[in-house]
């Protein structure tokens, strides 16, 4: 890579990742005043229909983002019949699982209101196929979809805040025309850009693209609608086997959990065009991952050690004391992170090498053990009992993939991984034991776990300047030297 694209590469992910940090405040802001005005049950259906749009939207992209950066980036100058095909067949789906929302929500909803967040919700769906993010991700200007993203939440937290000042209340269909509204703006805003940069865009051009995107695509898009079962399809378990409060309580924590999953998409969105472009060099792409993986290990894993006393602090006086059982099951999910923090990088390393199977396999055989115990633990714990299916199908998916992504790589970064979970483990267990046998105020021992995860980082030997020039190396074609 030469310094320009490594210039590229360094300035699109720190804007991602500082777009994701604003995405997250504001999506925090949304569900603060949407839980409080709705309530437990209200806020429970419309993440049900949240989470039902999201496995229908997975289904929709068909996993063609992934491919098309993928095949673009192997073959830019084809790039017009590969955004053409791309179009068509997000257009297929996206229009056909609209349609069928409208007839389901009119045919089945008794309640006025509930009929109309499915089909504002679904509606969502429409503008999936203008969606440009992986064309910018492409052509390594991921950083001009971040506008696009930060002014539709603006728009979606503004018109959500204006219908609550107007009427003092706020209803669930006003929560869903705000939801979709984020989308709405993204796409305009992302056009917008795409005609100032001259894109010449041609969705309708004639392309040969549309059967291999298909082709290539099916295990994408079966391991995207996986994933989602192990997190938003609890959601819609809940509702069928457990109450609407509990409903409610699984919601609320798996929406917490969504701004991570923003900022773990964009570490992606980011790792997976470098991992194309060495995919078939096996060297190469041992060499970037035994840095990719420990940077990767140091803002997930040490987020999850604080994240999860931070549950404890802070979502009941945010939430009101109704959405007390939401802390337990969000900190469950949350806990998984240390384990599955990484799980997209496992995949998108076997993707670029070529392997597709495995990842999909691991999924599918999670996503079983998931459905399981979901059966057995739901009815008798709610939320609780889908939290725990949840990372039960995530941990399977990961460590099935494990050994074959050893065979194909072998990072030696063992060591590393360990000291880091150390440390931000110790953080989350000083947190539990300082508040189980002192009167310290819980805002305080928040405040000494952050100290010792930091002291636990330091002394390992994770916090040095030399590991800030070793992520910089990964940019560069001399990035070949082996981790410390």
């Amino acid at each position: 890579m030469d310094s320009t694209l490594s210039k590229k590469t360094v300035g699109n992910a720190t804007i991602l990742t500082l777009g994701a940090a604003a995405e997250m405040v504001l999506q925090v802001f949304f569900l603060l005043i949407a839980g409080r005005e709705l309530g437990p049950e209200e806020f429970g259906f419309y993440g049900y229909v949240l989470s039902l749009v999201m496995i229908a939207s997975a289904i929709a992209h068909f996993g063609l983002p992934v491919m098309a950066v993928r095949e673009i980036t192997q073959r830019p100058f084809e790039e017009k019949e590969i955004f053409a095909a791309t179009f068509r067949i997000r257009s297929i789906l996206a229009v056909a699982f609209f349609v069928g929302a409208v007839l389901i929500g009119g045919f089945t909803s008794r309640d006025v209101a509930h009929r109309w967040t499915m089909w504002l919700m679904f509606a969502y769906l429409l503008c999936l196929p203008f969606d440009l993010a992986f064309l910018f991700d492409a052509r390594k200007m991921s950083r001009w979809d971040v506008p696009g993203r930060i002014v539709g939440r603006l728009v979606s937290v503004a018109v959500l805040v204006l219908l609550w000042w107007q009427r003092g209340r706020l209803s669930v269909v006003d929560v869903a025309l705000c939801s979709s509204l984020l989308m709405v703006v993204n796409v305009v805003i992302a056009w917008g850009i795409a005609f100032r940069l001259d894109f010449g865009l041609r969705p309708l051009a004639v392309t040969r693209e549309a059967w291999k995107l298909t082709r290539l695509s099916v295990p994408i898009v079966w391991s995207n609608v996986l994933t989602l079962a192990y997190s938003q399809g609890q959601t819609v378990l809940v509702k069928w086997l457990s109450t609407a409060l509990q409903t409610g309580f699984y919601a609320l924590a798996i929406r917490l959990f969504t701004p991570i999953l923003i900022f773990k998409g964009v570490l992606y969105r980011v790792l997976l065009p470098l991992v194309s472009e060495v995919g078939r060099d096996r060297e190469a792409l041992t060499t970037r991952l035994e840095h990719i993986f420990p940077a990767l290990s140091l803002i997930f894993m040490p987020a999850v050690g604080l994240g999860i006393p931070a549950a404890q602090v802070l979502i009941v006086p945010l939430f009101g004391v109704e959405y007390a059982g939401a802390v337990l099951p969000f900190q469950i999910i949350l806990g998984h992170m240390l384990l599955t923090g990484m799980g997209s990088t496992f995949g998108g390393a076997l993707l670029a090498s070529g392997d597709a199977r495995t990842p999909t396999v691991g999924l599918t055989v999670g996503c079983v053990f998931s459905l399981l115990v979901s059966a057995l633990l739901i009815p008798r714990f709610g939320a609780v009992g889908a939290a725990v299916a949840a990372c039960v199908g995530e941990v399977v998916s990961v460590v099935y993939a494990i050994p074959k992504f050893l065979r194909i790589s072998r990072p030696r970064v063992a060591g590393r991984l360990s000291r880091i979970a150390a440390s931000s483990i110790a953080g989350c267990i000083a947190f539990f034991g300082i508040t189980a046998v002192s009167w310290m105020p819980e805002a305080a021992a928040l405040g000494l776990s952050s100290l010792v995860i930091l002291a636990g980082l330091g002394l390992s030997g994770e916090i040095r300047r030399d590991r800030v020039r070793t992520m910089i190396a990964l940019f560069k074609k001399d990035s070949g030297g082996s981790v410390r």
